[in-house]
């Protein structure tokens, strides 16, 4: 998996998680590949061709955040290519997060910190609250769901890199309307460049134009199960989900 941009320690960084993530994989469901060649092509590759937009909206010195981490896709090869910003992976699942620790400790990566918990409640945490300049989450839930779960965390002036499918039409819809509630706004939806990977990946782009209203994110679990400006079964946008927020606790 050689990466030309990439210095020699960086490939054997990447090796080394390649090899950490599936030898876990065997007692801990971090991924459903089981094929090295295909966690280089499917998992890390296609985390650094993120790498570009990274470099447009982040800098040296700069902080973002991963949320959903899982088994470190796409935070742990992100943060192996640029060391000189500094990661927080979040997750809610405990093993997971045991897992990123390990992998941390045994390739050096002093750039990453690490969080176990529901990134709506650590959103409302005023340490985190409007500190990234970039958010970043793959496959962790529909894009109304993921722009109120980060746009309170990055700062005004932010951006998301949220890498999707290719038929994403209706949540798209759905995230434009979502976006103007969180204080946001939808900058593009290109598909990614070639990489000889295979996957066919849109690039979801978004701005925090101000800063989002302290009642979003809602409680655990409301993003998900009613996400802003999706339908409801009426057909209408599901306007009670912009009220649900007095029920946290």
């Amino acid at each position: 998996m050689p990466i030309p941009e990439l210095t020699a320690q960086q490939q054997q960084q990447l090796r080394g998680y390649r090899d950490l993530l599936l030898e876990r994989n065997t007692r801990v469901n971090l991924t459903a590949i089981r094929d090295p060649e295909e966690v280089d092509r499917r998992l890390i590759a296609e985390s650094l061709r993120l790498l570009p937009m990274l470099d447009t909206y982040c800098a040296n010195g700069d902080e973002a955040v991963d949320i959903g981490s899982g088994g470190g896709i796409p935070g742990v090869p992100l943060a192996i290519a640029r060391p000189a910003i500094r990661w927080t992976l979040i997750d809610a699942t405990a093993k997971k997060v045991a897992f990123l620790q390990d992998v941390v400790n045994a390739l050096s990566l002093p750039n990453i910190v690490l969080y176990h918990g529901r990134v709506e409640e650590l959103a409302h945490e005023p340490h985190m609250r409007g500190r990234y300049r970039v958010l970043t989450a793959r496959a962790v839930s529909s894009l109304p769901a993921l722009l109120e779960l980060g746009l309170p965390l990055v700062r005004t002036g932010g951006t998301l890199l949220l890498p999707k499918g290719m038929d994403i039409a209706e949540e798209l819809a759905a995230a434009r309307q979502a976006a103007g509630m969180l204080g946001g706004s939808i900058v593009s939806s290109d598909v990614l460049p070639d990489a000889g990977t295979g996957v066919d990946t849109t690039l979801v782009v978004v701005s925090s134009e101000h800063a989002t209203p302290g009642t979003y994110p809602r409680r655990p679990g409301m993003p998900a199960r009613s996400p802003l400006g999706m339908p409801r079964r009426g057909g209408e946008p599901d306007q009670d989900a912009t009220k649900s927020h007095v029920e946290r606790t």
